[in-house]
Order: structure tokens, then sequence, then C-alpha cells
């Protein structure tokens, strides 16, 4: 198969939850729609122990965000409250995201994706920003609408991509990057300090942000640009 015909194929990552007292995979259309509207193929994965096989088959990868946290104990630390661990997401996610980068492959991580290369690098999370950092009025809760300012680095890849350095983002996380793992960089940071994306001195295929562009407009849909066009790269490399 001439894969340099084809458009690349995007691997998205699912929540799973209890549906009619039957457990399912789900993936909000947005992300897919996103990819699609780039030109790459989405392709909704589940939770397998195949991950080189995935990780041999795809282009690019979406990790995404979901109504659930990263255990603690991955960081070192105890939980400070209840939290909705997802263990069997959480190692297959870690997996796969760790056999993608042995292929360079493209990744972009959202929300608890961000937060997921943080801690798979070594890094360590705010387990509930209102009680750990800043006071959360400065981070307002809105799933669709900005609702807070981030600055972006100059220098760095979202800044190229966004091709500013001032947005706005919406906000619908109560974890964040609290200390940076090897080799990642803050990227960006919201007007109360928080940070808002990170990115990877030695991948930079690899883009982590706090926020969900997918549920915004053609400016922050530009995010999902910037992968399909790197995984076409990585396509044509074949």
């Amino acid at each position: 198969m001439d894969r340099k015909r084809k458009a690349p194929l995007i691997g998205i990552t699912p929540d799973s939850d209890e549906v009619h007292d039957k457990r399912a995979y789900f993936v909000y259309r947005s992300y897919a729609d996103a990819v699609e509207k780039y030109g790459g193929i989405p392709v909704l994965l589940t939770y397998t122990s195949g991950v080189k096989e995935l990780a041999d088959w795809m282009d690019g990868l979406v990790i995404t965000g979901g109504n659930f946290d990263i255990p603690p104990a991955m960081y070192g630390e105890e939980p400070l409250a209840r939290l909705r661990e997802m263990p069997e997401r959480t190692a297959f996610e870690s997996a796969l995201y760790l056999e993608s980068l042995k292929r360079r492959l493209p990744v972009l991580g959202i929300c608890g994706g961000c937060q997921l290369i943080n801690v798979v690098a070594g890094g360590s999370l705010y387990q509930d920003i209102a009680h750990q950092s800043r006071p959360r009025g400065g981070h307002p809760v809105d799933h669709a609408r900005g609702t807070h300012r981030i600055a972006v680095g100059p220098h760095t890849t979202l800044a190229q991509v966004l091709k500013r350095t001032r947005a706005l983002t919406n906000t619908s996380h109560h974890q964040a990057v609290k200390d940076a793992g090897r080799g990642v960089v803050v990227s960006a940071h919201a007007s109360d300090g928080v940070p808002e994306a990170i990115e990877l001195n030695e991948f930079p295929n690899v883009l982590g942000v706090q926020w969900h562009p997918e549920r915004m407009g053609a400016g922050m849909l530009s995010i999902y640009g910037w992968l399909v066009a790197r995984a076409r790269e990585y396509t044509n490399r074949r």
C-alpha cells in the first residue's frame, strides 16, 4: 500500500463509562471533526495491550481529556482528596504514548492528555488547583467559550501555530501541570500562573494544551491543523 497517497490516520484515545449498565467507549465528536477538517482520518481506539501494533499503524495521536484524574501514585504522591482514577485508561494511554515517542509520531495531548505527557516525563500535577495553587476565581470553568487569557512563549511551537502570544481559552479542568517533567517546557501560562501548554525539547512533534481547542473557533482549531500536517509529513517519510 502506498501510504503517500493516503490521508494520515489519527488515533484518538477514548473515555470509558457505564451506559445502560454496560461498559462503553466514547469520544466527543468534536475531536474527530477537528481532525477531519484538516484532512486527517480520525480513528477511535480501544484499550488494548497491542500498543506497538497501534503505534506502527498510526500517523498521529490525540490523547483526549475526560472526567477522570491521573493517579497521584504515578508522580509519587498520596491522593489529597477523593479522585476519579481510571487506571486502565491511564495505563493504555501511557504505553501508547511511549511507543509513539519511540517512532517520533506527532502527538497532541488535550487537557488530561497534556497532564499525562508531563507525568510520563517524570513531572507532577496540582491535584486540585483550587486548594494547591491560585484561587479558582482566576480559573473560571466554561467548556466552550473562552474564559481566561493565556500568555504564550514567543519562540514556541504553540506561538507559531496560533500566530500570536496572547489568547483566550476555555477551561474544564481542576488539575494542571505542577513540576515540569524531564525535557518538558511550559509554553503557556494563564493569568493566574497555572501552566496551560507544554512542549518537549527533544520531540518537536509533541504538544500538550490544557484547554479544548476543538470546542472553540477556527483560530484554536489550527492546533489540529498542525497535528494533521505533521502526521502527513510522517506518512510521507514511511
